[in-house]
């Protein structure tokens, strides 16, 4: 196992978003010195399966304004993006997802190399599958069975592929169903396909949707139409073409029970609409109170929320940026995209395509169906190795219990409360691993400000010899 060493080694497992948003403020923030290990397949760090498209259609969905990494700096990203093209960068433009993804990847570098010799960072290139603790640390199980030790480890690997778990067998089987859009490559394939049926369906609404349409009609066969279904058939709603000021409520009356809490948040968006013109600065208003507003919740409502309110939350949370919006409308009323409200209830192969029934009583003649219903949220179902190893039974407890519906688990301060109800072993989650416990914990801003306390409590932690104590980062 572990020996104690002169200076820390931390061992983040993730290289998307989370992964080296951490890395990025453990190099920004190790005054003494750190050594990073990385564990993430991926060639490159800080693209991951969201900033990893090529597309320059697939954009933000949050101007740029609000994507710096570095949270005391917000007009971080629109300044490396005007550096980096040449061009006046408009703080409200919605960029393209894979500049931000080269943005994080370059901050990072810069970070290390502002760094010296303080900080070195190695990226191993394999899938962490076990982790055992000491009392001078971890020591982290690779798929190839090697191991690498720290003091810490921190975990930030967002969510996998999405769920196939609705696609009956006929079509999970068929060689035109696309169960991850973001495989390399695939989009690409649909989009210059000619031999096979013109039109494609994509089962979910949400945004992935829209970046699927975009990709498969642009440039692509003139024949082409695409069906959109869902269980509600509704897309997220749009971002406004310009900037608008938030409309911040007072939440200190709004009490701990749902029933309460939702009809206080239909009143201020009913209230900001009336004074603004506008739903959205409602929304927007409520963005970093969320958090406090799902923390007074038990856990039966949180339960309620989910199955009741949350569609209509993302709709109106996660919009659409203008750009890809108006593209969206053309491709409506061109005629060549339909949104129902539908499920795909059975699936037949055909010479060049495939026939697919849907629950409405229709039937689709296709050439790809696309999934975008996005991963199964609870961890439990995932059955990636290391997920389910941090759950599993140990003679002093398991190192992970669940949060609400599984939606990752339960931390202090990010920190990994075991089944004692303590933590048991220096390890840190973010991002997508601390949605149960947190709600709103997806978007850059939320990952960026998690990543700054995770390293600060990291260093603190591992230099302080404090990672097996019973502490609150």
């Amino acid at each position: 196992m572990n020996t104690p060493s002169a200076r820390p080694t931390v061992v983040v497992v993730g290289g998307g978003a989370a992964g080296s948003l951490a890395a990025l403020h453990l190099a920004r923030e190790a005054t003494d010195g750190v050594d990073l290990v990385v564990i993430d397949p991926a060639e490159d760090l800080g693209t991951g399966t969201a900033f990893g498209t090529t597309d320059p259609t697939h954009l933000l969905n949050v101007p740029a304004s609000g994507m710096s990494a570095l949270p005391d700096d917000p007009g971080h990203f629109a300044r490396w993006r005007a550096a980096t093209t040449g061009d006046e960068v408009d703080p409200h433009e919605f960029a393209p997802r894979a500049a931000w993804g080269r943005y994080l990847a370059d901050t990072l570098s810069s970070a290390l190399a502002d760094a010296g010799s303080r900080v070195t960072l190695r990226h191993v290139r394999r899938r962490a599958v076990g982790v055992e603790h000491d009392t001078h640390g971890v020591t982290v199980t690779l798929d190839d069975d090697s191991t690498v030790t720290g003091q810490a480890l921190v975990i930030g690997t967002g969510l996998p592929v999405p769920s196939v778990a609705w696609a009956p067998p006929a079509l999970r089987d068929s060689e035109r169903f696309l169960p991850d859009p973001w495989a390399p490559g695939m989009l690409e394939r649909v989009r210059h396909d000619v031999a096979s049926l013109p039109d494609v369906l994509v089962v979910g609404t949400g945004l992935t949707m829209v970046d699927i349409v975009s990709t498969v009609t642009t440039n692509a066969r003139s024949d082409r139409f695409v069906h959109a279904v869902s269980r509600s058939g509704e897309l997220p709603r749009r971002h406004a073409d310009g900037p608008q000021a938030p409309a911040v409520p007072d939440i200190s009356e709004w009490g701990h029970a749902l029933d309460a809490i939702v009809s206080h948040v239909r009143a201020h968006l009913t209230s900001a609409e009336r004074l603004t013109g506008d739903w959205r600065p409602g929304v927007d208003g409520l963005r970093h109170l969320v958090q406090d507003l799902w923390g007074r919740l038990d856990e039966a409502d949180r339960v309620t929320f989910l199955r009741d309110h949350a569609g209509e939350w993302n709709r109106v949370r996660h919009r659409i940026p203008s750009p890809s919006a108006r593209r969206i409308d053309d491709l409506h009323v061109g005629g060549r995209l339909a949104t129902y409200a539908a499920q795909v209830t059975d699936a037949e192969v055909l010479d060049n395509g495939l026939r697919v029934h849907l629950s409405d009583g229709s039937v689709r003649d296709v050439g790809w169906v696309v999934n975008a219903t996005g991963p199964d949220t609870d961890v439990r179902n995932l059955h990636d190795p290391l997920l389910d190893d941090l759950l599993r039974p140990r003679p002093d407890g398991s190192l992970a219990v669940t949060a609400t519906a599984g939606m990752g688990f339960r931390t202090r301060g990010g920190r990994l409360v075991g089944s004692s109800g303590h933590p048991q072993a220096p390890i840190w989650v973010l991002g997508a691993l601390r949605r149960g416990e947190l709600w709103e914990s997806t978007a850059v801003p939320d990952i960026r400000n998690q990543a700054l306390a995770t390293a600060e409590a990291v260093l603190s932690a591992s230099t302080s010899g404090a990672v097996t104590e019973d502490v609150t980062p």
